[in-house]
């Protein structure tokens, strides 16, 4: 029954738009993060005093702009959200207000009201600029006051027919885990929109373009009914490994309707089914869908399972009668709910989703293999068994799914691979921390990579080294309780307290060093380069204290901050005050020796302010940076490019005589622009050549020969050194070049760049390739 009077409607249309050319232009200011405005010319001063920037001037008038709001940009952003999901019918300001009750107070204005063609969502917004936690019992109880009011008035003014789904959507708001404000959200079915949400759904759309909304009205009405027509089809029931399975055949928008994929990313947390998939690939998707509008099929079958957890939305399977009994498969009908995400696609996403933007999508039919209730390891194995001789998983996904893999695995070792993968997510998860949102897990991606943390978690003393059957290193200084025989209840304990440990050691710095020196903080902690020296350090704290006895095993992750903060305070006011030469040295180091270089620096400037603190290794690699060694290599490197120079020029004027220069003209050309910004009485041209030069000459006379003399020693014959186990290609042969320039920053620049010892054996074994055999 209609409650909102005739004018009352019409100031609610006012401020809700679907023209197309409005949309587009508050798209536009709204993905914006600047509010814009144009003053007249004379009001400019007044703009800038309160904080305005101006972009340009005319005649009579300014642009001017300023750094919108938190509030007001994470408005605009849900908007324009939604308006990329499809939704074009959005309100046009933040001026609309609903009527939802009776009396003349019981109105509510609405931050973002988007309407589709199945349903409509109200979106209430919460934002600050920094991280912090907070508790939304009043908002949450406001929005539970006027919810039902509001959906009766918009359902009034866009049809009864749809559904209405309120959204809480929050940025920098931290949630505990299990917290009031998650329960109060589910117990009322209102979904909670982190920025986990956020990130997922805007990576959906760009890749699954305009298919998204199906995979959007999954995640957001997951086992709500889509209306109570069931759909019954033809089907032929079996077993398979010991589970049932119905074969089938469907229309593809009705798949794709009640289909969902679950994909390895953070909000996916919320499901309670495993997440595996990888997101579709935008260019692959959209040559399906032209090849299915040409006429093209596929024969081959996409795989599902049908989620049995809940009771209202059970598929059911009514067999025909006769049929024989000399076969185990049965004839019948497969009744299946008509509802969101109750089919999980396991394999065959593209297919499906291709089908998507065809004509073809309400008219063919997909066969189907469809197993109900199928356990979450076997999806997952099913997953990697199918891919295995597929497209490769990526790297960042194998190490995601270990948990699910390997976490009931009969191997020790493998078992503790299952469990780095979980602490590294609970790292991520929530919004608890401040590393939340930070980790790439999954599909996610993010600021900081997984394989890091997993890399130090895989090598620190948190954890125990074990083989198959027996834990063999760090038994007595971990935190995973060895003589627990129940391996369940271990690692669930040791993830948390590992995790937690983690959290709050990167808490602790981050609040030391967020306001003033935020900077440092970002470029050398929380960082991939940075990753792996963190974690590493709070694992030789941990090593530390309990061998020192102020800490044990069993140690409360308050105790170990307790003790570990001096520590860290330590490594603070090493980062904050860092030389220039070791903040050079850090940040332009490469390669595999970067984890190591960063942990030691760190560990060194430590243990000059804390001398009891002697980590293991560190005395060695000490060792490996005197300034012998650093001697030795600076020498080495300039007999190279001494003997280098020589022996390049020879082989030119071999090869080419008297006209030899010409083949370097340009080369020659940039010499001489050296020597015109240089000091001194040079006279020759070829004494400003630089490995650069050297490698451009070998690397473009590589293959030429000499006419008419058979005995010619090429360029590749001739400079052709292996310093790597890989020695085919040309870029094999030249990779000591490469090196070479990069070791050349220890003697060619003032600042330097420190050499490795395995840099300085690298360059002996050039020199001694390059040097004449009567010299050896």
């Amino acid at each position: 029954m209609a409650f909102l009077t005739t004018s009352q409607i019409q100031n609610i249309r006012e401020h809700m738009t679907e023209d197309p050319s409005v949309l587009s232009k508050k798209f536009k200011a709204k993905k914006t993060p600047y509010e814009i405005r144009s003053i007249l010319l004379n009001e400019l001063g007044d703009y800038i005093s309160e904080g305005w920037d101006e972009v340009s001037t005319s005649k009579h008038k300014a642009k001017i702009q300023k750094l919108k709001p938190t509030g007001m940009r994470f408005e605009d952003d849900i908007w324009c959200m939604f308006y990329n999901l499809g939704f074009r019918t959005l309100n046009y300001d933040e001026n609309l207000t609903i009527q939802w009750g009776n009396n003349p107070e019981d109105k509510h204005q609405l931050d973002v009201v988007a309407v589709g063609d199945e349903a409509i969502f109200v979106v209430e917004c919460k934002a600050t600029e920094n991280i912090r936690q907070a508790s939304f019992k009043k908002e949450i109880g406001e929005i539970c006051l006027y919810k039902e009011g509001v959906m009766r008035a918009l359902k009034q003014i866009y049809g009864q027919e749809k559904k209405v789904k309120f959204i809480f959507a929050t940025r920098n708001y931290t949630f505990p885990e299990g917290c009031d404000d998650e329960k109060r959200l589910s117990e009322n079915k209102i979904f909670q929109f982190t920025e986990n949400t956020y990130d997922y759904v805007n990576s959906l759309i760009k890749s699954y373009k305009s298919t998204v909304i199906y995979q959007f009205y999954g995640l957001m009405f997951q086992h709500e009914r889509i209306n109570n027509d069931k759909i019954r089809v033809p089907a032929l029931r079996g077993t398979m490994g010991g589970h049932e399975y119905y074969m089938l055949s469907i229309e593809p928008a009705k798949l794709l309707k009640i289909g969902f994929v679950l994909h390895r990313t953070k909000v996916n947390t919320q499901i309670s089914m495993p997440t595996y998939q990888r997101l579709l690939v935008p260019s692959r998707l959209k040559g399906i869908g032209e090849f299915i509008d040409k006429g093209g099929y596929f024969p081959n079958t996409v795989i599902v399972n049908f989620d049995d957890s809940n009771k209202k939305n059970k598929v059911q399977f009514d067999q025909a009668p006769g049929g024989s009994d000399d076969t185990k498969t049965k004839l019948g009908y497969l009744t299946i709910p008509n509802a969101y995400c109750i089919a999980y696609i396991i394999d065959g996403q593209h297919r499906v989703y291709g089908y998507a933007g065809t004509k073809y999508k309400d008219t063919n039919t997909i066969p189907v293999v469809a197993f109900n209730g199928l356990p979450s390891d076997e999806q997952l194995k099913i997953f990697m068994d199918i891919n295995e001789h597929q497209k490769a998983v990526s790297p960042g996904l194998r190490l995601d799914l270990n948990e699910d893999l390997n976490w009931n695995s009969p191997r020790l070792d493998s078992r503790l691979k299952a469990l780095r993968s979980s602490i590294i997510k609970q790292l991520a998860s929530g919004n608890n921390s401040v590393l939340a949102r930070k980790i790439s897990i999954g599909e996610d991606t993010a600021k900081l990579a997984f394989k890091p943390f997993d890399t130090a978690l895989s090598q620190s003393s948190l954890l125990p080294k074990a083989t198959s059957k027996e834990f063999t290193k760090y038994t007595d200084v971990c935190l995973y309780n060895t003589k627990c025989v129940e391996h369940n209840k271990a690692m669930n304990e040791s993830q948390k307290r590992i995790s937690n440990l983690i959290k709050e050691c990167y808490a602790y710095v981050y609040y030391k060093m967020y306001e003033e020196h935020q900077e440092e903080y970002e470029k050398f902690i929380e960082c991939n380069r940075g990753t792996y020296a963190f974690v590493s350090l709070i694992s030789s704290f941990n090593e530390h204290l309990i061998k020192l006895g102020e800490l044990t095993q069993d140690s409360s992750t308050k105790e170990q901050i307790e003790k570990m903060s001096p520590y860290f305070d330590a490594l603070v006011n090493y980062i904050c005050g860092m030389p220039t030469e070791d903040k050079n040295q850090i940040l332009l180091i490469k390669g595999a020796g970067a984890d190591t270089l960063w942990l030691r620096k760190y560990q060194n400037a430590i243990r000059q302010q804390i001398y009891s603190y002697n980590p293991e290794g560190l005395d060695g690699w000490l060792e490996t940076q005197d300034k012998g060694l650093q001697e030795e290599g600076k020498m080495c490197g300039k007999d190279i490019e001494k003997l280098l120079k020589a022996r390049v020029l020879c082989k030119l004027e071999d090869l080419y005589g008297a006209t030899w220069e010409k083949q370097v003209k340009t080369i020659k050309g940039k010499c001489f622009l050296r020597m015109d910004d240089s000091e001194g009485d040079e006279q020759d041209w070829t004494d400003h050549m630089t490995l650069q030069d050297l490698k451009e000459i070998i690397d473009t006379k590589w293959s030429n020969k000499k006419e008419d003399d058979e005995t010619y020693i090429t360029f590749e014959d001739e400079f052709s050194i292996q310093v790597t186990d890989s020695f085919r290609t040309k870029a094999d042969k030249q990779k000591w070049l490469n090196d070479l320039i990069s070791f050349s920053k220890s003697w060619t620049t003032t600042k330097g760049r420190a050499l490795t010892q395995a840099e300085v054996n690298e360059m002996r074994s050039i020199l001694q390739s390059l040097m004449p055999i009567e010299e050896l």
